[in-house]
């Protein structure tokens, strides 16, 4: 009885979707979700996603999905995957969803400038070589939106720091064939960063023309490879929330984050269930294997659907618990 409980409730778990304005840019998502903590370099450029730089003054840490250094400039990049209509209103960045809702963002530039102060303060902190003016000259904050059913009012479109689609599409159309989805985004988007760096003697709103000195920016791109991602859990379904794992409870055991890593090294934890219906009916009614499991290090772990972990999301106030039954996989950042 026990068991046909468990199939019970695991029939009960239904897939969570992408949000529409993830699903309508899936090139975003590729970029986000898939990717978070990787590098790629291109063109002596370093392409390094879904990083997280502390920031003491701030008192918290500044999440920022794409960053692009290239000798010259530090590119911190937002990725928005918004659809619908979006214009700016007494500096108020305003999205109007095509079923008419009206979402107001707030300033996205002082966001940006604050991830900006983050970035100055943590290379700072780890001793590059460079003081604070200069650091902040050869750092371009950008918004990049990947949806190509957005449409941007001609005052955003038109800013040196908003990369807009139909831009990002015509570096894309110059890739490669031979090249892979993500390789081609990549170059694509390091060609548009390089394209839009002053030239010697040009001003670009607070950007400095000039490379940075050598030991300084291979300091810089090493001091930003290292930083911290976050950590994942990815959906049945498909939908990925980015945050913090602060636990995770399989029965009566509870594994800290820092054991985890110790376990799981690089690798996914992958949570693993039989959802199939009459499959899954056969194993409850005969006992025929676990309905759930996971493996940590050397161990596989037989799951109950009361199994849990806690997660802090970014941008939530507080961390929750969230049930295993409803995921396909914990990914842990660095």
């Amino acid at each position: 009885m026990s068991r046909l409980h468990e199939w019970s409730e695991l029939q009960k778990v239904r897939p969570v979707e992408e949000l529409p304005d993830v699903t309508g840019g899936r090139d975003g998502e590729l970029l986000l979700k898939q990717l978070v903590g990787a590098s790629f370099q291109f063109k002596n450029a370093h392409l390094l996603t879904g990083r997280r730089i502390p920031s003491k003054g701030q008192g918290r840490r500044r999440e920022i999905d794409l960053i692009v250094c290239t000798p010259q400039m530090i590119h911190l990049i937002e990725v928005k995957n918004w659809s619908g209509r979006l214009e700016v209103r007494q500096g108020a960045w305003r999205q109007t969803r095509r079923g008419g809702d009206v979402v107001d963002h707030g300033n996205l530039l002082e966001t940006n400038l604050l991830k900006q102060d983050a970035v100055v303060e943590y290379l700072r902190e780890r001793g590059v070589a460079l003081d604070d003016r200069t650091i902040r000259g050869h750092i371009a904050p950008k918004i990049i939106f990947t949806n190509p059913n957005l449409q941007l009012e001609q005052a955003i479109e038109a800013r040196p720091d908003v990369i807009s689609r139909r831009e990002l599409d015509d570096y894309l159309q110059k890739q490669a064939a031979k090249k892979g989805r993500a390789e081609s985004m990549f170059s694509s988007l390091i060609d548009c960063c390089l394209a839009r760096e002053p030239k010697p003697g040009e001003s670009l709103g607070s950007a400095t023309s000039g490379q940075i000195p050598a030991a300084p920016y291979q300091q810089i791109v090493s001091c930003l490879t290292e930083v911290g991602t976050w950590d994942q859990l990815q959906h049945y379904g498909g939908r990925a929330v980015t945050g913090d794992v602060v636990s995770l409870r399989l029965g009566g055991t509870i594994f800290r984050v820092g054991e985890l890593r110790e376990k799981a090294g690089l690798r996914p934890i992958r949570v693993q269930w039989t959802r199939g219906r009459s499959w899954g009916l056969f194993k409850a009614i005969t006992g025929l294997g676990a309905l759930g499991s996971l493996k940590l290090g050397r161990t596989r772990f037989k799951l109950s659907t009361t199994d849990t972990v806690m997660f802090h999301a970014v941008g939530e106030p507080e961390t929750t618990v969230r049930k295993l039954v409803d995921l396909q996989q914990v990914v842990l950042g660095s």
